[in-house]
């Protein structure tokens, strides 16, 4: 007896919105909403395409996704167990085959988009403390202040700035 075909794909494709002029965990004024955050295992990265047409040079990467920390489903994508997240934003990253990696998408064109840069931090160990950090955050619904003990954590990453601002917004916003 045959055995039905899956038609589930098991990996999910995230454009590269390259032309954000921010990246990272801190985006927007008071901290845009994610649309998909997890801690994954790069698996593979591509060799860099050059080709003067684009506007910024491909480099395809593959990340397991070990552990989804939110996902908000989108009216042209969801997150639903996907194994494996493909992008082409891996040019000139610091990371490498096995690097352990916590990765931030947001929502553009009812899609899921990655804005490169710090929107893929390299992580030492699943106990590290900006992943706790990150962890409180979602948990508080993204409320900033939930950072205000972390600052010298993300400076580490060269993202005090960011965390700075979306803590100031979220503290005028309180006094409203």
């Amino acid at each position: 007896m045959n055995q039905p075909i899956s038609t589930v794909d098991d990996t999910l494709r995230v454009g590269y919105t390259y032309w954000w002029p921010q990246s990272g965990p801190f985006i927007g004024n008071c901290g845009d909403k994610y649309a998909l955050v997890f801690l994954g295992t790069i698996q593979h990265i591509d060799d860099p395409v050059q080709n003067d047409d684009m506007l910024y040079t491909s480099q395809r990467g593959i990340i397991d996704i070990d552990e989804v920390l939110t996902s908000r489903t989108l009216k042209k994508n969801r997150y639903d167990k996907q194994k494996f997240f493909v992008s082409d934003y891996f040019y000139e990253e610091d990371v490498k085959q096995g690097d352990r990696v916590l990765v931030f998408c947001y929502e553009y064109e009812d899609n899921y988009s990655i804005p490169g840069g710090k929107s893929m931090l390299k992580i030492k160990e699943d106990n590290d403390p900006v992943l706790e950090s990150i962890k409180r955050y979602i948990l508080s619904g993204q409320n900033a202040l939930e950072l205000k003990k972390d600052v010298a954590l993300w400076k580490n990453y060269g993202l005090e700035a960011e965390v700075k601002q979306v803590i100031e917004c979220r503290e005028m916003r309180s006094k409203d």
